[in-house]
């Protein structure tokens, strides 16, 4: 090629090259000074949105590591307020609730008025309706009618545009936002699980809905809902009184919260620590930016104490015993209710506790009314929380406070006659005659005049600060909570009655009669105690926490002793001897079955009890005890509303927590026929 072509190429090339910077140049200006306003305002309307992230919820396992609450993941439909137009909301609001509608979604409105006309109050007029009306700032008379004008007009529902009907339903809507707290850092959830259709129908309608979102969390899976409910509880929305307290700590009005048992009593545990989801929008609704600004951190898990198959038996026990008093005992008809706890002798870990009647763990989070209207209160956990007197249980610590103190010994011998004769004013009787037996015959036969001459010689100071020791009118530090109980005094009996403690209160406190009121659990701890010669464990029901997928253990529950009463004159032993007494009664009357331990290689120590069921002129059955009485292993108190023979159940939880061979005897209509296989 000549050195003139190589030229002329070379010009061209820069000419090419100097053209096509000038229009780089041209465009560069245009970009910044014809167009620069509109790109400028592009790009400064964009909107920022901080979306909670929240954390999956600890699970909880029973002992042997089967899941009994999981998670599951869900689709909720929320509204973020930084995307929601002011001008159009109520618009868009009804659009995304017709779509629910017309998929038989529910969504989130508490309103207490019927959605169409002619429109009704769903509730009475009580505290609740007057306080929605407060609300929406009406008069406490205010009508129906007048509720949804008010709504019109609080939240500027156009009521040329839109129905009543659609007045309704934005206005609850709009309600449920503002009750909720509803802001640019709070969002909204409209829908809690919506399916798979709806979501696919609402990401359609995306453009004509700016502010709703579908976003995919995880929610509450209550994978076992008839064994143990009461224990594990479940978890809700929370309320306006929790969240006052608690929004110090991080919670939102969307949050949901444990509401009792293991899921309340573990909720810092289980909970987990939320992250957070930036994400920037342009003008146009576009996102040009999306990021994780906080991770998400999963809650730990909870591993229990007992395993599913005994609580299911226990459970089972609990059912078939008061099945049979009903259908074919010749006593203890009337028993609609129970409670019983079985405890570790050595640690206080709790290896069951079963209330009577009981209810669906899930059936009570679908359709919380429907469990509310079953009789006889399933949803009351009769462990923690029922109160009773103990009766003749309490005899026992009657007994070893006198031996403690040396009022009494072995051999001391009472002065039962039939009736109590000490005070001329106040002569109570008992059920035998008694004369000359010592404690331990005393504790066999339940002597009340034994124990009524040795409560007055304790005198109730004295017998009330010894039984806290053994928990009662304490709070046990369950990690599920209880009821503390209370033990009579005179204090007590001054505020119940406004009357001056007399000398037959005493007598009464000391066979576990008038004010003093425990839980089957206290129940257990006592008999814990006894098995024990005076040292008290903590009862505790959580085993260990773990993390998330039980790969890690964070830490495990040791045993705590919270109480040592130290033996003096054999006090303990004594006691025993005569709780092993009780159990050799094999002609306690009963037309169906009879009663022993036969077969048993251990001892059983118990005491049973037929206290007054407040004021009726009815009676409960308790019984607490431990087993074997030679080295004990499992502690456990009883109690059966308006029964009898609680003491049967006795070896039916013998076979189920020691040699696991609980078999009842039942007809082919489910009747039972007798407590236990009979051999």
């Amino acid at each position: 090629m000549s050195r003139v072509s190589m030229l002329i190429r070379r010009i061209v090339l820069i000419v090419i090259i100097f053209v096509l910077l000038f229009l780089c140049i041209v465009r560069l200006i245009s970009m910044q000074v014809v167009d620069g306003d509109a790109y400028l305002s592009e790009t400064e309307n964009t909107y920022t949105a901080v979306q909670k992230m929240i954390a999956t919820r600890g699970q909880i396992f029973d002992k042997s590591g089967t899941v009994m609450t999981s998670n599951k993941a869900v689709y909720k439909v929320i509204v973020q307020k930084a995307f929601l137009p002011s001008v159009t909301q109520n618009e868009i609001l009804l659009k995304a609730v017709r779509i629910l509608q017309q998929h038989d979604e529910k969504w989130n409105d508490s309103v207490p008025i019927t959605y169409t006309e002619p429109f009704e109050f769903t509730i009475p007029d009580n505290d609740e309706l007057q306080k929605f009306k407060s609300r929406i700032v009406v008069n406490a008379d205010a009508t129906v009618d007048n509720c949804i004008s008010a709504l019109a007009k609080k939240y500027k529902i156009d009521t040329t545009r839109f129905s009543a009907d659609e007045i309704r339903i934005i206005g609850g809507v709009r309600y449920e936002m503002e009750k909720k707290d509803f802001s640019y850092e709070n969002r909204f959830t409209l829908a809690n699980d919506v399916s798979l259709s709806t979501v696919v129908i609402l990401k359609e309608l995306s453009v004509k809905l700016s502010g709703i979102d579908v976003v995919e969390e995880s929610a509450r899976d209550y994978v076992v809902t008839s064994v143990a409910p009461h224990v594990l509880g479940s978890v809700g929305a929370i309320s306006a009184e929790e969240y006052a307290g608690l929004k110090t700590d991080g919670y939102s009005y969307n949050d949901t919260i444990g509401k009792y048992g293991i899921e309340s009593g573990m909720e810092s545990v289980l909970r987990g620590t939320n992250g957070e989801r930036t994400i920037v929008r342009n003008s146009k609704g576009i996102a040009v930016s999306d990021s994780v600004t906080k991770e998400v951190v999963a809650g730990n898990s909870v591993r229990l104490t007992f395993n599913i198959k005994d609580q299911n038996t226990l459970q089972e026990i609990l059912a078939n015993q008061i099945n049979w008093l009903n259908n074919t005992a010749d006593r203890g008809k009337d028993c609609d209710a129970g409670a019983v706890v079985v405890l570790n002798a050595k640690t206080g870990a709790v290896l069951g506790m079963a209330t009577y009647p009981s209810y669906d763990l899930k059936q009570s989070v679908e359709d919380y009314a429907s469990v509310m209207e079953m009789p006889g209160s399933p949803m009351l956990n009769r462990c923690t929380y029922g109160l009773y007197r103990p009766g003749s249980a309490f005899k026992t610590i009657t007994a070893c406070n006198g031996l403690l103190n040396g009022l009494i010994d072995r051999n001391t011998q009472g002065i039962c006659t039939g009736t109590y004769r000490f005070y001329s004013d106040y002569q109570p009787k008992c059920t035998g005659y008694h004369y000359g037996y010592n404690v331990v015959n005393c504790l066999k036969w339940s002597c009340n005049i034994f124990f009524y001459d040795l409560g007055r010689r304790l005198g109730i100071d004295e017998l009330s600060a010894f039984a806290k020791r053994f928990g009662y009118g304490t709070n046990l530090g369950l990690e599920i909570g209880g009821s503390a109980g209370q033990m009579s005094t005179p204090e007590l009996y001054m505020k119940l009655r406004g009357e001056e403690w007399s000398n037959g209160n005493t007598l009464q406190a000391a066979i576990g009669q008038l004010d003093t009121l425990v839980t089957p659990l206290h129940l257990a701890v006592q008999a814990m105690t006894f098995a024990n010669d005076g040292v008290r464990y903590k009862p505790y029901i959580v085993d260990s926490v773990w993390d998330y997928d039980m790969k890690e253990m964070l830490y495990k529950t040791e045993p705590q002793i919270v109480e040592v009463i130290e033996d003096q004159n054999d006090a303990f032993s004594i006691v025993r001897e005569g709780m092993i007494a009780v159990s050799t009664l094999v002609n306690w009357p009963t037309s169906s079955a009879q009663w022993n331990f036969k077969g048993l290689p251990y001892s059983v120590a118990i005491k049973t009890g037929t206290p007054e069921a407040g004021e009726s002129g009815k009676y409960n059955s308790t019984v607490m005890g431990y087993y074997p009485a030679e080295d004990p292993q499992i502690a456990f108190g009883v109690v059966l509303e308006n029964g009898e023979y609680s003491r049967y159940m006795v070896r039916n939880i013998i076979d189920c927590f020691i040699y696991h061979n609980y078999e009842p005897d039942i007809d082919e209509n489910g009747i039972i026929l007798s407590p236990w296989k009979r051999k």
